[in-house]
C-alpha cells in the first residue's frame, strides 16, 4: 500500500461515527443505561477506526522512530498490569494521556499554526 493508499484510507475510515448528525446528549438524558451504551458505542467505534488505520499503515511500521516505538510498549506494559481492574486502567490510561498531551499539544497548535498560516 502506497503513503497515498494508506492515507486515503485514514481518511475514510475517520469520518462516520454512529448517529453522526443525531442529537447525542438528549436521546440519554435520564436513562444512565442508555448513556452508559453510548459511550461504549463511541469508544468501541474509536477503537475500530484505530485497527483501520493499523491496517492502512501496517506497512510501514518498522519505520518507526525507536523511541517512540519503546515508549508505547512501556505504554502497553503498564495498562496490561491493570487489566481486569477498570478503576484501575481508566486512570492509568488518563495519566498517561496527561502525558501525552502535555508532549504533543504545545507541538501541534504550532505546527497548526503554522499551516493555518500557508493558506493565506
Amino acid at each position: 500500500m502506497s503513503y497515498g493508499a494508506a492515507l486515503g484510507a485514514i481518511a475514510l475510515a475517520s469520518d462516520d461515527w454512529p448517529d453522526m448528525m443525531g442529537p447525542k446528549l438528549k436521546t440519554v438524558e435520564g436513562n444512565p443505561e442508555a448513556r452508559d451504551y453510548l459511550i461504549a458505542a463511541y469508544c468501541f467505534d474509536t477503537a475500530r477506526k484505530l485497527e483501520y488505520f493499523y491496517k492502512a499503515t501496517r506497512r510501514y511500521a518498522l519505520e518507526a522512530d525507536p523511541e517512540l516505538a519503546a515508549e508505547i510498549k512501556r505504554d502497553n506494559e503498564a495498562l496490561a498490569k491493570t487489566s481486569g481492574n477498570w478503576k484501575a486502567t481508566a486512570e492509568t490510561a488518563e495519566g498517561i494521556l496527561l502525558r501525552l498531551m502535555a508532549d504533543v499539544v504545545p507541538d501541534h497548535k504550532a505546527i497548526l499554526e503554522l499551516a493555518a498560516r500557508k493558506r493565506k
